[in-house]
């Protein structure tokens, strides 16, 4: 992914948000939120788009979300 990361390129069900240095998702708790902060701006780039723009069924926040809605 080239340029600027937006918000609507992002696949995951479960995304909300990215900021400069981190990623929002829906939370493990109903009607919650999780926030993952980065160390840098590279570190949540690289997550942002491999996972939330591209393979999000293997990204361990997608897993454990879903779980929530599979029992």
């Amino acid at each position: 992914m080239k340029g600027k990361l937006n918000d609507r390129d992002a696949k995951c069900p479960f995304f909300f948000a990215h900021t400069k240095n981190s990623v929002i998702c829906e939370g493990v708790i109903p009607e919650s939120s999780a926030k993952l902060n980065f160390d840098s701006t590279k570190a949540k780039n690289i997550q942002y788009e491999v996972f939330c723009c591209g393979k999000y069924e293997n990204c361990e926040m997608y897993r454990a979300i879903q779980e929530n809605y599979e029992e």
